[in-house]
C-alpha cells in the first residue's frame, strides 16, 4: 500500500504480520484471552462460559463467529445462552447523534455537568458550524439546566430498570435522577435503623428469613414486613433466572420504598419510643433482617451504596463473608409467607389512603383528627399502625359515629369517618367549596361542548380521553357536593 508521511513524501507501507481482521479476532475472544492454544488452567476453568451479553445489531458479526470458531477450534460451544440488550436512544426515542446534541456520556450522568460544559464537549472539531449550532440547540432543549450528578449506582439501577424485551431503550436523565433520590431514601432509612438498633445491638445468631426466633414476640406489622421481604426474595430470584431485570428492580424498589420506608419504619416509631422491651427487641431483629435482606438483594444493581451500608451493620452469627460481593444472595423466605396477612394490611393501606384524602379535603395538613371505622374486618391488632400512618389522635373501631364527620369508603369493606367538627369553620369551607364547584362546573361545560363538536375525523383515543376527563370532573362535582352537604349539617347542629 502506498502511504504519505508527515514530510509529504510517499512510500510503501508494510502490513503488520500480527494483525487479524477485527471480527475474526473477536471470534477468537472466548478462548484466545486465556492463552489458547495452550491448555491453561484458566482455559479449563472458564471455557465454555454460560451467558454472553451483547446487542442484537452485532448478532451475526460477532456472536455467530464466536460460535463457529468455538466449535471448529475447541469442539465446544463457547456459551449456551445469549442475552441481547436494547439499543440506547434519547428520552424521545431518537437515535443518539453528535450532530443532534443528544449523545449522553455516562460520566456526565455520574458526575454531573453544566449546560456550558456540554456545549464545550461537542465543540471538538468534528462538526462544522451549522451542525455545531444544531447540536448546541439540541442540548439546550434536552438539558436546559445541564445534567445533575446522579452517581454510578443510580445510573446502573436505571439502566437495569429499563431492560425489557424491546429493541430500544429511551434514556431519560430525569428518571435516573429519581433513582439518585431513591439512594438518599435508602441512606436515611439505614441511618434511622442503625440509630434504633444502637451500639449494643447483637444480630441474631441465625438468619430470620429461614429460621424463626422462638424468643421474639413479633407484632402483626413485624410479620407483615418479613412476609414482604420473602415476596421480594421470591420475585427477584424468579426474575433473575428469566433475565427479567426490570421486574427485579421493581420488586426491590417496591420493597425498599413502599413497604419498608413508607409503612414499616413509620409504624415502628411508636414501638421504639413507647413500646415494651420485648416489642423493641422484636422490632430491632425485624428491622435488622429487612436491612440485611434489602441490601443483599439490591447489591448487584447498586453495589456501592449497598456495600457501604452493609459494612455498618452488625454481622449475623453465621456470617463469615467480609464483603457483600462474596456474601450469599437471599434465596428463600417461605417461612414468613402469609397471604391472609397481606390482604389485611392492604386493606389498612387503603383505609390510610382514604383517611388522608378526607383530611386533605377538609382539614389542614397538620391536623390530627379522630377517625371512626365501620367494618366487619378484623383490624384490632393494627389500630396503632393506622393511627400513626393517618396522623390521628385516636382511631375508633366499630363505635357509634358522632355528628360532624366527613366520610370516605374503601369499596364495600370499610367506611372511614373523619371527625372535622371543631377543627374547621363550616361557613368558610362551604364558601370555598362553592367557589371551587363553580370552576369545576365551568370545565364540565367546556368538556361537554368539546365532545358535542366531535366528528368522524376525531381520533378514537382523543374522544376517549375527553370522555374520561368528563367522567373525572363529574366525580369531582359529586365529591364537592357531598362535602358541602356535610358542612351544612355542621351549621345546622
Amino acid at each position: 500500500a502506498v502511504v504519505s508521511t508527515q514530510s509529504g513524501h510517499y512510500g510503501r507501507g508494510i502490513r503488520d504480520e500480527d494483525v487479524l481482521d477485527t471480527w475474526f479476532s473477536s471470534g477468537l475472544f472466548p478462548f484466545s484471552t486465556m492463552n489458547w492454544p495452550d491448555n491453561t488452567v484458566d482455559l479449563k476453568t472458564f471455557y465454555p462460559n454460560n451467558v454472553l451479553e451483547t446487542g442484537h445489531d452485532i448478532l451475526f458479526f460477532w456472536v455467530a463467529r464466536m460460535v463457529m470458531m468455538g466449535l471448529e477450534l475447541m469442539d465446544e460451544l463457547p456459551f449456551t445462552e445469549v442475552y441481547l440488550h436494547p439499543i440506547i436512544r434519547d428520552a424521545h426515542g431518537i437515535k443518539m447523534s453528535k450532530s443532534l446534541g443528544n449523545v449522553v456520556d455516562p460520566l456526565h450522568i455520574v458526575s454531573g455537568i453544566t449546560l456550558e460544559e456540554l456545549h464545550k464537549a461537542v465543540d471538538n472539531g468534528y462538526l462544522d458550524e451549522k451542525a455545531l449550532t444544531k447540536a448546541r440547540a439540541g442540548q439546550t432543549k434536552l438539558y436546559p439546566n445541564g445534567i445533575p450528578e446522579c452517581g454510578t449506582d443510580a445510573l446502573r439501577f436505571a439502566l437495569c430498570s429499563y431492560l425489557t424485551q424491546a429493541r430500544d431503550l429511551n434514556l431519560d436523565v430525569l428518571r435516573i435522577e429519581g433513582y439518585r433520590k431513591f439512594c438518599n431514601k435508602m441512606w436515611n432509612a439505614a441511618k434511622f435503623a442503625l440509630m434504633q438498633l444502637g451500639d449494643s445491638y447483637t444480630a441474631p445468631d441465625r438468619d430470620l428469613m429461614t429460621c424463626k426466633l422462638e424468643t421474639a414476640n413479633f407484632s402483626t406489622i413485624d410479620k407483615w414486613i418479613l412476609h414482604r421481604a420473602a415476596v421480594a426474595i421470591s420475585d427477584t430470584n424468579t426474575s433473575l433466572k428469566e433475565y427479567q431485570f426490570q421486574q427485579c428492580t421493581t420488586a426491590i424498589y417496591n420493597f425498599w420504598l413502599y413497604d419498608l420506608c413508607d409503612v414499616y419504619l413509620e409504624a415502628t416509631k411508636r414501638v421504639f419510643y413507647k413500646g415494651s422491651e420485648d416489642e423493641k427487641e422484636a422490632a430491632r431483629h425485624t428491622l435488622y433482617t429487612c436491612l440485611d435482606v434489602g441490601l443483599r438483594l439490591i447489591h448487584p444493581f447498586m453495589p456501592f451504596i449497598s456495600e457501604e451500608l452493609w459494612q455498618r451493620l452488625p454481622r449475623l452469627g453465621t456470617e463469615t463473608a467480609p464483603s457483600l460481593v462474596v456474601a450469599s444472595y437471599p434465596r428463600t423466605g417461605a417461612l414468613w409467607l402469609d397471604t391472609q396477612l397481606e390482604s389485611r394490611v392492604n386493606l389498612v393501606k387503603d383505609i390510610v389512603h382514604t383517611a388522608r384524602s378526607v383530611k386533605d379535603t377538609y382539614l389542614e395538613s397538620k391536623a390530627k383528627p379522630e377517625v371512626f371505622l365501620s367494618t366487619s374486618e378484623s383490624l384490632s391488632d393494627l389500630i396503632a399502625v393506622m393511627e400513626d400512618l393517618i396522623g390521628s389522635t385516636k382511631l375508633h373501631l366499630n363505635e357509634s359515629i358522632p355528628l360532624g364527620t366527613a366520610v370516605g369508603t374503601v369499596g364495600n369493606r370499610c367506611e372511614v369517618h373523619v371527625l372535622v367538627k371543631g377543627l374547621v369553620d363550616p361557613v368558610q369551607e362551604i364558601n370555598r367549596l362553592q367557589t371551587k364547584r363553580e370552576g369545576v362546573e365551568k370545565f364540565v361545560q367546556q368538556t361537554k361542548e368539546t365532545i358535542d363538536k366531535h366528528t368522524d375525523k376525531v381520533p378514537e383515543h382523543v374522544r376517549q380521553a375527553n370522555c374520561n376527563k368528563l367522567s373525572s370532573l363529574q366525580d369531582e362535582l359529586v365529591t364537592i357536593d357531598t362535602a358541602i352537604a356535610n358542612f351544612r349539617k355542621l351549621t345546622d347542629n
